[in-house]
């Protein structure tokens, strides 16, 4: 297994509680309905005004900070888990923003690139990388004609719960040179799913809105492979050109 650590600036530091990811965000994927206030309230666009308070009553500290080029972002903490999040798409002359970018970032000492390669074709919402050195993973969101409040603090857990199981991802990969097969295992853990329901008879059912969206996830690999092999199904043609 390789060492893999968040990389934590001092601010983040300070914001780092004893409460796992894992569990913020599943106290978040069950409160990211009716334990929020208004969560049907919608918001015209992003900024602290409208963000900072869905972070307060979500549980997760928060702190406005700048870059070193004066860029104003939030630097915030669930559990061990510090993300930060940029606004962005703001009209000149208006106080809000149309775009919101999530990003958690891991000091990772030899990244896989079939792992990074891998999660990015099974999780269609963020998108993770490696930037000179530095594995990341992102959301981004947005609010050209608002937002409901709820629907910012779903989109908050279900960045958690994809950040924390691409961690736990990149500390389990090997090193390899070989792409062989990495598609394969995108729907395994659907398909594990399924296995032990057939086994015991009782089927696994999602809790909280995250957990549904990740089983979802899940299974959209082995819906393409359906869609591929059903003949009936629509395929465009692409010609290549010489």
């Amino acid at each position: 297994m390789k060492p893999v650590s968040l990389f934590i600036g001092a601010a983040a530091l300070a914001l780092v509680g004893s409460v796992s990811a894992a569990n913020a965000q599943n106290q978040m994927g069950s409160s990211s309905g009716s334990g929020i206030s208004n969560p049907t309230n919608v918001v015209k666009n992003f900024s602290v005004q409208t963000v900072g308070p869905v972070l307060n009553e979500l549980g997760v500290s928060w702190s406005v900070e700048r870059l070193d080029n004066g860029a104003q972002y939030i630097i915030a903490a669930a559990g061990s888990m510090p993300f930060l999040i940029q606004f962005n798409a703001c009209p000149e002359g208006q106080s809000g923003c149309a775009g919101l970018l999530t990003t958690a970032l891991f000091d990772v000492a030899t990244p896989n690139a079939q792992t990074v390669q891998a999660f990015n074709a099974r999780a269609p919402f963020v998108t993770a990388g490696v930037e000179q050195g530095v594995t990341y993973i992102s959301r981004y969101d947005i609010a050209d004609y608002g937002i409901p409040r709820g629907n910012i603090a779903s989109s908050i857990a279900n960045f958690l719960w994809n950040a924390d199981a691409f961690a736990q991802e990149l500390a389990q990969s090997h090193q390899t040179v070989s792409l062989d097969g990495y598609a394969s295992d995108l729907s395994a853990k659907h398909l594990n799913r399924q296995a032990v329901e057939n086994m015991t008879g009782v089927a696994a059912k999602p809790s909280t809105p995250v957990e549904y969206h990740q089983f979802g996830l899940d299974e959209k690999i082995q819906m393409i492979r359906l869609y591929v092999q059903d003949t009936s199904v629509p395929k465009t043609k692409i010609d290549n050109v010489d």
